[in-house]
Protein backbone atom coordinates (compact mmCIF):
# COMPACT_ATOMS: atom_id res chain seq x y z
CA UNK A 1 0.00 0.00 0.00
CA UNK A 2 1.34 3.52 -0.77
CA UNK A 3 2.38 5.49 2.07
CA UNK A 4 1.09 9.17 2.42
CA UNK A 5 4.27 11.27 1.47
CA UNK A 6 4.78 9.12 -1.70
CA UNK A 7 0.85 9.55 -2.82
CA UNK A 8 1.30 13.23 -2.32
CA UNK A 9 4.78 13.66 -4.19
CA UNK A 10 2.86 11.92 -6.86
CA UNK A 11 2.66 14.45 -10.11
CA UNK A 12 -1.33 14.36 -12.25
CA UNK A 13 -1.63 12.48 -15.20
CA UNK A 14 -3.87 13.93 -17.23
CA UNK A 15 -6.42 11.38 -18.66
CA UNK A 16 -8.50 14.21 -21.08
CA UNK A 17 -8.30 18.10 -22.50
CA UNK A 18 -10.71 19.81 -23.53
CA UNK A 19 -10.07 22.47 -26.13
CA UNK A 20 -12.85 25.04 -27.21
CA UNK A 21 -11.96 26.06 -30.82
CA UNK A 22 -12.78 29.79 -31.54
CA UNK A 23 -11.92 32.28 -34.22
CA UNK A 24 -8.15 32.52 -33.39
CA UNK A 25 -5.24 33.84 -35.46
CA UNK A 26 -2.81 31.59 -36.56
CA UNK A 27 0.19 32.81 -34.15
CA UNK A 28 -2.39 32.10 -31.57
CA UNK A 29 -3.32 28.40 -33.33
CA UNK A 30 0.48 27.49 -33.80
CA UNK A 31 1.25 28.38 -29.36
CA UNK A 32 -1.92 26.23 -28.99
CA UNK A 33 -0.19 23.13 -31.26
CA UNK A 34 2.73 23.57 -29.46
CA UNK A 35 0.88 24.17 -26.04
CA UNK A 36 -0.87 20.46 -26.37
CA UNK A 37 2.41 18.23 -28.07
CA UNK A 38 4.00 19.19 -24.76
CA UNK A 39 1.16 18.37 -22.57
CA UNK A 40 0.76 15.01 -24.52
CA UNK A 41 3.97 13.98 -22.11
CA UNK A 42 1.98 14.60 -19.23
CA UNK A 43 -1.06 12.59 -20.60
CA UNK A 44 -2.03 9.16 -19.58
CA UNK A 45 -1.17 5.78 -22.50
CA UNK A 46 -5.28 6.22 -22.96
CA UNK A 47 -6.60 9.40 -23.04
CA UNK A 48 -9.49 12.08 -24.66
CA UNK A 49 -8.79 14.81 -26.35
CA UNK A 50 -12.29 17.20 -26.98
CA UNK A 51 -12.37 19.70 -29.49
CA UNK A 52 -15.18 21.76 -29.25
CA UNK A 53 -16.38 23.58 -32.44
CA UNK A 54 -19.06 26.11 -33.68
CA UNK A 55 -19.52 24.33 -36.50
CA UNK A 56 -17.56 22.02 -39.22
CA UNK A 57 -16.62 24.99 -42.03
CA UNK A 58 -14.65 26.86 -39.03
CA UNK A 59 -13.42 23.62 -36.41
CA UNK A 60 -12.63 21.13 -38.98
CA UNK A 61 -9.56 22.65 -40.59
CA UNK A 62 -8.17 23.61 -37.40
CA UNK A 63 -8.77 20.14 -36.10
CA UNK A 64 -6.69 18.33 -38.99
CA UNK A 65 -3.74 21.10 -38.32
CA UNK A 66 -3.72 19.88 -34.93
CA UNK A 67 -4.05 16.42 -35.35
CA UNK A 68 -1.22 16.22 -37.25
CA UNK A 69 0.52 16.45 -34.22
CA UNK A 70 -1.21 14.56 -32.67
CA UNK A 71 -0.09 11.88 -35.10
CA UNK A 72 3.65 13.01 -34.54
CA UNK A 73 3.58 12.13 -31.06
CA UNK A 74 1.64 8.60 -31.75
CA UNK A 75 4.46 7.72 -33.63
CA UNK A 76 7.17 8.59 -31.57
CA UNK A 77 5.48 7.10 -28.44
CA UNK A 78 3.80 3.27 -29.68
CA UNK A 79 2.46 2.47 -26.11
CA UNK A 80 -0.03 5.90 -26.63
CA UNK A 81 -3.67 5.81 -27.61
CA UNK A 82 -5.89 8.98 -28.01
CA UNK A 83 -9.59 9.37 -28.53
CA UNK A 84 -10.30 12.76 -30.97
CA UNK A 85 -13.69 13.69 -30.31
CA UNK A 86 -15.20 16.70 -32.08
CA UNK A 87 -18.20 17.98 -31.00
CA UNK A 88 -19.97 20.20 -33.23
CA UNK A 89 -23.31 21.02 -34.94
CA UNK A 90 -23.86 19.23 -37.99
CA UNK A 91 -27.00 20.68 -40.21
CA UNK A 92 -28.97 18.22 -41.86
CA UNK A 93 -32.06 19.24 -43.23
CA UNK A 94 -31.89 17.02 -46.67
CA UNK A 95 -30.52 13.88 -47.38
CA UNK A 96 -28.00 15.91 -49.63
CA UNK A 97 -26.63 17.84 -46.61
CA UNK A 98 -25.81 14.20 -45.49
CA UNK A 99 -23.71 13.54 -48.31
CA UNK A 100 -21.97 16.96 -48.48
CA UNK A 101 -20.98 16.94 -44.92
CA UNK A 102 -19.81 13.42 -44.85
CA UNK A 103 -17.51 13.54 -48.17
CA UNK A 104 -16.64 17.05 -48.28
CA UNK A 105 -15.36 16.84 -44.28
CA UNK A 106 -16.13 13.47 -42.15
CA UNK A 107 -14.36 11.18 -45.00
CA UNK A 108 -11.33 13.37 -45.19
CA UNK A 109 -10.98 13.61 -41.94
CA UNK A 110 -11.22 9.74 -41.93
CA UNK A 111 -8.50 9.08 -44.28
CA UNK A 112 -5.93 11.51 -42.87
CA UNK A 113 -5.22 8.34 -39.88
CA UNK A 114 -5.06 5.69 -42.86
CA UNK A 115 -1.60 4.85 -41.50
CA UNK A 116 -2.82 4.20 -37.91
CA UNK A 117 -5.97 2.00 -39.66
CA UNK A 118 -3.04 -0.17 -41.53
CA UNK A 119 -1.33 -0.53 -38.14
CA UNK A 120 -4.36 -1.92 -36.06
CA UNK A 121 -4.92 -4.39 -38.82
CA UNK A 122 -1.45 -5.55 -39.45
CA UNK A 123 -1.07 -5.88 -35.62
CA UNK A 124 -4.69 -7.18 -35.21
CA UNK A 125 -4.54 -4.72 -32.10
CA UNK A 126 -7.17 -1.84 -31.22
CA UNK A 127 -6.52 1.55 -33.31
CA UNK A 128 -4.21 3.61 -31.10
CA UNK A 129 -6.23 6.99 -33.35
CA UNK A 130 -9.66 6.86 -32.80
CA UNK A 131 -12.26 9.58 -34.03
CA UNK A 132 -15.80 10.57 -32.65
CA UNK A 133 -17.73 12.83 -34.06
CA UNK A 134 -20.15 14.15 -31.38
CA UNK A 135 -23.01 15.74 -32.73
CA UNK A 136 -24.70 18.73 -30.97
CA UNK A 137 -28.74 18.96 -31.88
CA UNK A 138 -31.74 21.38 -31.49
CA UNK A 139 -35.26 21.06 -32.22
CA UNK A 140 -34.92 21.15 -35.66
CA UNK A 141 -33.30 18.01 -36.03
CA UNK A 142 -34.74 15.49 -38.02
CA UNK A 143 -33.96 12.32 -36.36
CA UNK A 144 -33.90 9.74 -39.58
CA UNK A 145 -31.78 12.16 -41.33
CA UNK A 146 -29.12 12.32 -38.32
CA UNK A 147 -29.73 8.03 -38.41
CA UNK A 148 -28.71 8.27 -42.06
CA UNK A 149 -25.47 10.32 -41.03
CA UNK A 150 -24.84 8.13 -38.38
CA UNK A 151 -24.85 4.88 -40.36
CA UNK A 152 -21.99 6.79 -43.16
CA UNK A 153 -20.27 7.31 -39.86
CA UNK A 154 -20.92 3.14 -38.57
CA UNK A 155 -19.18 1.99 -42.17
CA UNK A 156 -16.47 4.07 -42.17
CA UNK A 157 -15.34 3.23 -38.62
CA UNK A 158 -16.06 6.48 -37.54
CA UNK A 159 -17.70 6.02 -33.36
CA UNK A 160 -20.53 9.04 -33.54
CA UNK A 161 -21.72 9.84 -30.30
CA UNK A 162 -25.21 12.31 -29.42
CA UNK A 163 -25.14 15.41 -27.71
CA UNK A 164 -28.73 15.96 -26.41
CA UNK A 165 -30.39 18.92 -24.04
CA UNK A 166 -33.46 19.28 -22.49
CA UNK A 167 -35.06 20.30 -26.04
CA UNK A 168 -33.48 17.73 -27.71
CA UNK A 169 -35.04 14.58 -25.16
CA UNK A 170 -37.50 13.70 -27.98
CA UNK A 171 -34.65 12.34 -30.04
CA UNK A 172 -34.71 9.11 -27.15
CA UNK A 173 -37.76 8.10 -28.34
CA UNK A 174 -36.30 7.27 -31.83
CA UNK A 175 -34.20 3.45 -30.90
CA UNK A 176 -33.08 3.31 -34.16
CA UNK A 177 -30.88 6.42 -33.60
CA UNK A 178 -29.85 5.41 -30.22
CA UNK A 179 -28.34 1.95 -31.83
CA UNK A 180 -26.49 3.61 -34.04
CA UNK A 181 -24.89 6.17 -31.05
CA UNK A 182 -21.64 4.96 -29.74
CA UNK A 183 -22.41 6.77 -26.37
CA UNK A 184 -25.66 9.91 -26.16
CA UNK A 185 -24.59 12.22 -23.35
CA UNK A 186 -27.82 14.20 -21.82
CA UNK A 187 -26.59 18.21 -20.95
CA UNK A 188 -28.39 19.81 -17.83
CA UNK A 189 -30.40 22.54 -19.54
CA UNK A 190 -31.28 23.91 -23.04
CA UNK A 191 -28.11 25.15 -23.38
CA UNK A 192 -25.15 24.09 -26.08
CA UNK A 193 -22.77 26.20 -25.23
CA UNK A 194 -18.96 25.17 -24.26
CA UNK A 195 -19.08 25.29 -20.83
CA UNK A 196 -22.26 23.60 -20.90
CA UNK A 197 -20.80 20.49 -23.10
CA UNK A 198 -17.70 20.58 -20.81
CA UNK A 199 -19.71 20.21 -17.51
CA UNK A 200 -22.01 17.69 -19.46
CA UNK A 201 -19.65 15.36 -20.47
CA UNK A 202 -16.84 15.79 -17.44
CA UNK A 203 -19.60 15.11 -14.79
CA UNK A 204 -21.52 11.97 -16.91
CA UNK A 205 -18.27 10.05 -17.35
CA UNK A 206 -17.37 10.32 -13.33
CA UNK A 207 -21.10 9.36 -12.45
CA UNK A 208 -21.23 6.51 -15.02
CA UNK A 209 -17.65 5.29 -13.56
CA UNK A 210 -18.95 5.73 -9.89
CA UNK A 211 -22.02 3.95 -10.20
CA UNK A 212 -20.84 0.08 -9.95
CA UNK A 213 -19.00 1.30 -6.99
CA UNK A 214 -21.62 2.48 -5.00
CA UNK A 215 -22.90 -0.23 -3.64
CA UNK A 216 -19.22 -1.45 -2.64
CA UNK A 217 -18.73 1.76 -1.06
CA UNK A 218 -15.52 2.04 -3.02
CA UNK A 219 -16.24 5.63 -4.46
CA UNK A 220 -15.37 8.53 -2.05
CA UNK A 221 -17.57 11.51 -3.39
CA UNK A 222 -14.77 13.78 -2.16
CA UNK A 223 -12.74 12.86 -4.76
CA UNK A 224 -11.09 14.71 -6.85
CA UNK A 225 -12.57 14.71 -10.26
CA UNK A 226 -9.90 12.59 -12.91
CA UNK A 227 -7.13 14.42 -14.21
CA UNK A 228 -8.08 17.38 -17.37
CA UNK A 229 -7.13 20.63 -18.35
CA UNK A 230 -9.91 22.86 -20.24
CA UNK A 231 -8.13 25.12 -22.85
CA UNK A 232 -10.24 28.02 -24.20
CA UNK A 233 -8.06 28.18 -27.61
CA UNK A 234 -9.27 32.14 -28.03
CA UNK A 235 -8.16 33.93 -25.40
CA UNK A 236 -5.42 30.89 -24.28
CA UNK A 237 -7.11 30.39 -20.72
CA UNK A 238 -6.71 27.30 -19.00
CA UNK A 239 -9.23 25.85 -16.30
CA UNK A 240 -8.12 22.94 -13.82
CA UNK A 241 -11.55 21.53 -13.87
CA UNK A 242 -15.16 21.44 -14.78
CA UNK A 243 -16.16 23.69 -12.03
CA UNK A 244 -13.20 26.16 -12.90
CA UNK A 245 -14.34 26.48 -16.42
CA UNK A 246 -18.48 27.40 -14.97
CA UNK A 247 -16.88 29.89 -12.91
CA UNK A 248 -14.62 31.34 -15.18
CA UNK A 249 -11.57 30.56 -12.63
CA UNK A 250 -8.17 30.71 -14.78
CA UNK A 251 -5.25 28.51 -14.09
CA UNK A 252 -3.16 30.33 -16.48
CA UNK A 253 -2.61 31.31 -20.04
CA UNK A 254 -1.08 29.48 -22.89
CA UNK A 255 0.03 31.97 -24.35
CA UNK A 256 2.45 33.08 -21.76
CA UNK A 257 3.02 30.03 -19.96
CA UNK A 258 5.07 26.54 -20.71
CA UNK A 259 3.30 23.20 -20.05
CA UNK A 260 6.08 22.13 -17.52
CA UNK A 261 4.80 25.43 -15.45
CA UNK A 262 1.33 25.10 -16.40
CA UNK A 263 1.53 21.08 -14.74
CA UNK A 264 2.94 22.39 -11.32
CA UNK A 265 0.15 25.28 -11.24
CA UNK A 266 -2.29 22.77 -11.70
CA UNK A 267 -1.05 20.21 -9.11
CA UNK A 268 -0.73 22.96 -6.59
CA UNK A 269 -4.44 23.58 -7.51
CA UNK A 270 -5.80 20.00 -6.86
CA UNK A 271 -3.46 19.71 -3.98
CA UNK A 272 -5.68 22.47 -2.48
CA UNK A 273 -8.91 22.46 -3.52
CA UNK A 274 -11.22 21.28 -1.24
CA UNK A 275 -14.81 22.30 -3.46
CA UNK A 276 -14.75 18.69 -5.00
CA UNK A 277 -17.65 17.39 -2.63
CA UNK A 278 -20.43 20.42 -2.92
CA UNK A 279 -19.71 19.89 -6.88
CA UNK A 280 -20.21 16.35 -7.03
CA UNK A 281 -23.24 16.93 -4.89
CA UNK A 282 -24.57 19.71 -7.77
CA UNK A 283 -23.67 17.19 -10.38
CA UNK A 284 -26.14 14.11 -9.21
CA UNK A 285 -28.68 16.70 -8.46
CA UNK A 286 -28.39 17.63 -11.76
CA UNK A 287 -28.52 14.03 -13.69
CA UNK A 288 -31.58 13.33 -10.99
CA UNK A 289 -33.65 16.17 -12.29
CA UNK A 290 -33.22 15.33 -15.79
CA UNK A 291 -36.61 14.34 -17.19
CA UNK A 292 -35.34 11.17 -19.18
CA UNK A 293 -37.72 9.19 -20.45
CA UNK A 294 -38.26 5.66 -18.93
CA UNK A 295 -35.11 2.55 -19.93
CA UNK A 296 -32.53 5.56 -20.25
Amino acid sequence: MMNNDFQTNLKPVLQKIFIVLGKQDREQLEKLVLTLSNLFQHMNFTSHLYFIAKNLSEGMPQLEYIQKNIMVFLKENLFARFYVNLIHRAPLETAKDIDYNFNYYYQPWKRSIRAFDIESNEHREAPRLVLLPVVVTDRQTDSKLLAGLFDRFNSSFLLPALYLNTDTFFLTEDENLLMKAHKVYYGHSNSAEAAEIVSTICSQDILEKASPNVASRTVLMNAPCPAALIISAQDGMVYSCMDAFRKKESLTNIYGEHANTLMTQYDQYHKSNSDCLECRKQMVEWFSSLGLPKGI
